[in-house]
């Protein structure tokens, strides 16, 4: 009798997010020009814009890769700044006098969404987010019960850990997309190539080479037919994985 090799489905997940603050929920959707007030970029405009460049680093175009690694710098860049707003935070909470207990503040209705990303720098991302929610709720906490006054609170929440994420949600706002032109383009040096020097400039040469990725840079598929959208971004890819591979590598949720 022939051996049928096993087979097992793709990986699913249902992935939610709870927000508890106002401040946290305002960075998520980020503020529109109908509102008559200067546009602020959200993370879920971030969320769409990091998808593309991640979808466009995986058609080999060393442009987007380039931008990868600046998102992944910023991301690094965010995560510092918000760690030491978390670490002073919780320096001033550690001032309440042993015998008075004080629960954690939550809401009561909070702000409860799915999340669907493009990549692994998305994720991140949602993560820094959900930080943020709660370095706010600890200085709101502090605030009402007088060991941080309402400047210390303003500051902390909008000029520190706010400019910090609204930092990082602009980073991918000028990506101009594909350039057109593959690591193939460039090793021709074809019209496709020289037209994206031309529009987007000179590239470091490991990042040209492929030598330098993202360490969330996605796999390259060169194959014909092979599925380049976020859709595909978001399930396991085992064509290019190995058995112990497949053993530990979890799968993105489909959107």
């Amino acid at each position: 009798m022939a051996s049928t090799e096993p087979r097992v489905g793709q990986l699913r997940s249902k992935i939610e997010m709870t927000l508890h603050t106002y401040p946290a929920v305002l960075a998520w959707h980020g503020r529109g020009v109908e509102s008559g007030k200067p546009q602020v970029v959200g993370l879920k405009q971030f969320l769409s814009l990091a998808g593309r460049v991640h979808q466009a680093a995986g058609r080999d175009d060393p442009y987007a890769d380039n931008w990868l690694i600046m998102l992944e710098e910023k991301v690094d860049e965010t995560r510092q700044s918000l760690q030491q707003l978390e670490t002073r935070v919780s320096q001033v909470l550690k001032q309440i006098p042993e015998g008075l207990d004080v629960s954690r503040n939550v809401s009561q209705q909070p702000f409860l969404t799915p999340v669907f990303t493009g990549g692994q720098m998305g994720w991140q991302a949602v993560m820094l987010l959900m930080q943020y929610d709660s370095i706010v709720r600890d200085v709101l906490l502090a605030n009402h019960i007088g060991l941080l006054g309402n400047k210390q609170r303003g500051a902390m929440i909008r000029d520190q850990g706010g400019h910090a994420l609204r930092s990082l949600c602009y980073a991918p706002v000028k990506f101009p997309g594909f350039s057109g032109a593959t690591r193939d383009d460039f090793a021709a040096n074809n019209a496709k190539a020289r037209n994206a020097l031309e529009k987007y400039g000179e590239l470091p040469q490991d990042i040209l080479e492929g030598t330098r990725r993202s360490e969330f840079a996605p796999t390259i598929r060169r194959e014909a037919g092979l599925q380049t959208g976020s859709d595909q971004d978001h399930k396991l890819e085992g064509v290019d994985l190995d058995d112990d591979q497949l053993l530990t590598q979890p799968g993105e949720p489909e959107s």
